[in-house]
């Protein structure tokens, strides 16, 4: 009747979570590892592309101009788009820091390192998302329009997933 999502969600499973007082470990199933770091890497590049455009270059590729917008709003003072930016670089630079090269633990020992790991999953999951709304426009980013329906839908699964398996477990109560 229904499928097992075990065994027909390819992501079921890649990451737990526990708590050692303070701290949450995750515990990551290895072949995951290499997708969090390319999404983390490509976010980070992207930004990096945009800090070192002319302060002329044009405005930033959607799914940096949704992420700065989000940040404006949850931010106490409005900020440029270059400080914004280098607030998202030096996340996904601390991010990529600690994660593991192969699988196994991240340890998050305090509040701040648990908010600053998912605030940067939650980065990627907004970019992930721009993109989705511009291909959903028929908009092209970075000079491709979205190939097809099932590689949109890879896209919003993958989206979903780092949702889920990061910033989700790590939300404030």
């Amino acid at each position: 009747m229904f499928d097992d999502p075990a065994t027909t969600d390819p992501y079921a499973g890649a990451v737990t979570w526990d708590r050692a007082g303070d701290a949450r470990i995750a515990v990551l199933y290895p072949p995951y590892v290499p997708l969090v770091r390319t999404h983390l890497n490509g976010l980070r590049a992207l930004v990096e592309r945009r800090l070192a455009e002319p302060a002329s270059a044009p405005g930033p590729d959607p799914r940096l101009a949704l992420l700065v917008e989000r940040m404006r709003e949850t931010g106490a003072e409005p900020q440029l788009e270059p400080e914004v930016l280098a607030d998202v670089r030096t996340r996904l630079d601390w991010a990529l820091s600690v994660l593991p090269e192969h699988g196994g633990v991240l340890e998050l020992h305090t509040p701040m390192h648990q908010w600053w790991w998912g605030r940067a999953l939650l980065d990627v999951c907004t970019a992930i998302t721009a993109l989705l709304g511009a291909w959903l426009r028929g908009e092209a980013v970075d000079g491709q329009h979205c190939p097809d329906d099932a590689t949109w839908w890879m896209w919003m699964a993958q989206m979903r997933w780092l949702d889920a398996q990061f910033v989700e477990p790590l939300k404030p109560s």
